[in-house]
């Protein structure tokens, strides 16, 4: 696996160097009018959905320690930010099976039922 950064992954994390804890969250829309004023690697201007998604890869696959809430991101610096983090994550994941159980006229213990054989018949 590359480990190298690319250009919007580094200038992210510089950023958010500078959000050091939940106290000192930055808005998604300030993070975006910070890296579009720096981030002059395209003459396209980087958008709010992209800099999601490039956040969520950083978690997912680079493991990097970035909250998020609706104060906005930041660096989780303690196990109590991380423990609210997971909290958060986790009432927005079943906020969305709960829409998804409603859209199939399925009960939520039915459709955590078929998730779970789901998951247990990986290839």
């Amino acid at each position: 696996m590359d480990d190298t950064l690319n250009n919007l992954e580094a200038t992210i994390l510089r950023f958010l160097e500078a959000h050091q804890g939940r106290e000192f969250s930055i808005r998604c829309k300030d993070l975006v009018e910070k890296i579009n004023g720096e981030y002059r690697f395209t003459p396209f201007e980087i958008s709010g959905r992209k800099i999601r998604a490039t956040i969520k890869h950083l978690i997912e696959s680079r493991g990097e320690w970035i909250g998020s809430g609706s104060k906005g991101y930041f660096m989780i610096q303690t196990d109590e930010e991380l423990l609210t983090v997971c909290k958060y994550y986790h009432g927005y994941a079943m906020s969305m099976l709960h829409v998804e159980a409603k859209l199939k006229k399925t009960s939520l213990p039915a459709l955590l039922g078929q998730l779970s054989m789901e998951f247990s018949q990986s290839p």
